[in-house]
């Protein structure tokens, strides 16, 4: 990096002394007239500071802008506010402003980018941006992507504060004892109820999702073995049983140093428990920290805070609890971990990945922590000597598909919708605010063989013939189109590279989107052999398969997907009243009614699409989508092992939506034989390995985006897929017959594993 960053620092700490000596100077000196305006002059010098953003790519800052009180857009696209050229942002990558008027800080937000935010490596939606924090305007796999370098730091008035701030937590201990005191005696603690991850698994109890934490964990403290209990007190905090809930000297000694550590248990679980905390090394946070944990000193007694940690304590390899974490490292629960697999848990809490048996440049780090626990365990009498001579010999016997097996987050594009569904209108659940937040076991619709079949055929199809022609994302959703559920969901190729979810990105149907001309145009009273003109209307040309000026039956039309033929359709049945049909079959993205609507031009969302095409599936009856079986509130239920005998208030089970005739049946059938036609005779004729496949190919201009939507009523399920590229670059060799290659595949694939 070019000397300017790492010289920041030092050129603001001198601009801070000469500013005090300025404002020291006017105080003494200068008549009584102008001793006033020097001092006004010498104090707006003390508060004065400035918001800076830097983009960088590599080691080059392209640009620095000097912020203020506006909205910035960051992107590709010359109109930016803050414009970058890079290959990997989107025309508007991330939007930059305040989130209120009168705030100090700017805040930087994901504005639906194709490849995301990202700090410190991980992914982020939105961040609340401090003095020196740096965010890369893409994926970090990607070596080009820019960056913005965000520089606020406080005036030589706010420094001040701060380093008072320091000073004062040196006589924090009374301080603490006064709160703790105020606590007991002003009403007890206001932290009643301690939110809890989301657990998602299938119908059969596979765990699908880890990313929001584990809600794996024994029912009682007792469950866990007396011996993991001395490990973790021994080596994390010998003095926890009597003392007030936090370690004063290692949290001075922490904000001192800017380095981690210093926290006594119970700040460990204000932190794991409410993330509102924060993470960070400032005094703002370690303050936050301490009030946290002295609430949970007052609200819960000791033997609570040490099951809360036990529960979620980080383990490494997406693993949160003693519980999850012993069942990936040894096969086995908790309560059957003997002393030397207990110490090496305990042991991988200071560095779960510097620890960890998957730690290829120091494997015997796990070991040799795990022998300082038990050390620690001897010297405080849990252990006799012979106790810790066969703890140490005995191997530890880690089971090897550990490593292989690190993400728990096995359907992470699904597991998004669902915490997308929960939040929702259905069941309006809160997941996020600590007073009453998450701790839910959520059961599923998803079917883990259809789902990870979905996964692999759609990554080698984008690894094969859509590499071949110049395609790189796609997208699938797979239902049972009489009962709504969702049984296989795939957001893209490849979540670690790139979380967006393309089931619910805006993208132009197509000629999939003349299900509705059709529909219309049926229920308006048009037969399926009736003749359409093939002349060129507007700016559509005519039938590219027709007689030049002569006609073409309805169902030749829709199976060789003639445009003019939609709109002669669109036109007679009122293009209003295509609308209002693709409203009542569930399209909720704007539409006009327009040719160019019709013709599949206005972008919507493939799984109302796909929602769509279930409705005629399921003979014109209304089909209530939906991924969420079952909800265990795990606040009332108390643990995943205890949910058969969870009261009746710690269970929903959805209501199921009132089934509705959306279309008359002699329509629905009708159309049922239109897409039975394209894959016998028409576009859609590589769907053909499923023998009773119904579907529509869409194909938009130069193969920007390609589709098929198709059902097999003998496996009643539906399947939408799109493919395409983020950028929307073009791939003119792509059309939906591509993609209903992939369809029948796929489909032929669940209809084969059926048989078996």
């Amino acid at each position: 990096m070019p000397s300017t960053e790492s010289s920041t620092e030092p050129r603001l700490a001198g601009g801070r002394r000469r500013a005090w000596r300025r404002f020291l100077s006017a105080l003494s000196r200068g008549g009584p007239d102008g001793r006033p305006a020097a001092i006004r002059s010498a104090w707006g010098q003390l508060l004065e500071r400035q918001a800076v953003a830097e983009l960088w790519l590599g080691q080059r800052r392209v640009s620095r802008t000097v912020l203020g009180e506006g909205r910035y857009r960051i992107g590709r696209d010359p109109a930016c506010e803050l414009p970058i050229e890079a290959g990997s942002l989107s025309r508007v990558h991330a939007i930059l402003e305040k989130p209120r008027p009168r705030e100090r800080d700017f805040a930087l937000e994901d504005f639906n980018s194709a490849n995301g935010l990202f700090h410190r490596d991980r992914r982020i939606r939105a961040i609340r941006l401090r003095h020196g924090d740096q965010v890369q305007l893409g994926s970090p796999l990607k070596g080009s992507a820019p960056r913005l370098r965000y520089l606020h730091p406080r005036s030589p008035l706010e420094q001040a504060v701060h380093l008072l701030g320091l000073g004062s937590l040196l006589g924090s201990g009374l301080l603490v004892g006064g709160l703790l005191l105020a606590s007991s005696v002003g009403g007890g603690s206001r932290i009643r109820l301690i939110s809890g991850p989301v657990k998602i698994v299938s119908a059969s109890g596979q765990q699908i999702d880890a990313r929001e934490g584990s809600a794996t964990a024994l029912p009682s403290l007792q469950a866990y073995p007396l011996h993991l209990r001395q490990a973790l007190l021994a080596s994390e905090e010998a003095r926890f049983g009597w003392n007030s809930g936090i370690d004063l000297f290692g949290t001075l000694r922490s904000v001192l140093l800017g380095s981690g550590g210093g926290s006594g248990l119970t700040q460990q679980v204000a932190r794991i428990y409410y993330p509102e905390v924060g993470t960070d090394y400032s005094l703002s946070r370690k303050l936050r920290e301490l009030w946290v944990a002295l609430q949970l000193e007052v609200g819960y007694s000791k033997n609570q805070i040490l099951k809360m940690y036990l529960d979620r304590a980080h383990l490494g390899l997406g693993t949160d609890g003693f519980e999850q974490a012993s069942r990936l490292y040894f096969r086995k629960s908790a309560s059957d971990l003997d002393v030397g697999k207990a110490a090496f848990l305990v042991g991988l809490l200071p560095s779960p990945n510097g620890y960890s048996p998957c730690n290829t440049k120091d494997p015997t780090a796990g070991r040799e922590r795990r022998d300082l626990v038990l050390k620690l365990m001897h010297e405080q009498g849990y252990l006799r000597d012979q106790q810790l001579i066969d703890a140490q010999r005995r191997p530890l016997n880690i089971d090897p598909s550990a490593c292989r097996e690190s993400s728990f987050s096995s359907y992470p594009f699904f597991s998004d919708y669902v915490l997308g569904e929960l939040e929702g209108t259905r069941f309006g659940l809160n997941l996020s605010e600590k007073a009453s937040g998450g701790n839910y076991y959520v059961v599923s619709t998803i079917d883990p063989k259809l789902q990870q079949l979905a996964q692999q055929q759609l990554q080698r199809f984008l690894e094969g013939p859509a590499a071949r022609v110049g395609l790189t994302q796609g997208a699938l959703i797979s239902l049972d189109f009489r009962s709504g559920k969702i049984l296989a969901y795939v957001g893209g190729g490849d979540y670690s590279r790139s979380s967006f979810d393309r089931v619910q990105a805006m993208r132009q149907p197509g000629s999939t989107f003349k299900l509705f001309p059709y529909l219309a145009a049926l229920e308006a009273g048009t037969s399926l052999e009736q003749p359409i003109s093939c002349a060129p209307l507007a700016y559509v040309a005519g039938c590219r398969h027709g007689a030049a000026g002569g006609s073409i039956s309805v169902a030749r039309g829709f199976a060789d997907s003639e445009n003019v033929v939609a709109l002669r359709l669109a036109e007679s049945a009122g293009l209003k009243q295509v609308v209002r049909k693709a409203r009542q079959l569930g399209i909720s993205t704007p539409l006009d009614a327009d040719f160019n609507t019709m013709l599949g031009g206005r972008e919507t969302l493939l799984y109302e699409m796909a929602r769509a095409y279930a409705v005629v599936a399921n003979g014109g009856r209304s089909v209530p989508m939906h991924g969420v079986s079952k909800i265990y509130d795990l606040g009332i239920c108390r643990s995943i092992y205890s949910l058969a005998s969870c009261p009746e208030r710690g269970v929903t089970t959805p209501i199921g939506e009132q089934p509705r005739q959306l279309l008359r049946g002699e329509d629905a059938a009708a159309m049922d034989e239109l897409l039975a036609g394209v894959v016998r005779s028409g576009t859609g004729r590589a769907a053909a390995a499923v023998a009773d496949a119904r579907g529509k190919t869409g194909t938009t201009d130069n193969g920007v985006d390609v589709l098929f939507i198709g059902y097999s009523p003998a496996l009643e399920i539906l399947t939408a897929i799109w493919m395409g590229n983020d950028d929307n670059r073009p791939a003119q060799a792509a059309s939906g017959a591509l993609v209903a290659e992939l369809w029948g595949r796929y489909m032929a694939a669940i209809g084969a594993g059926r048989q078996t």
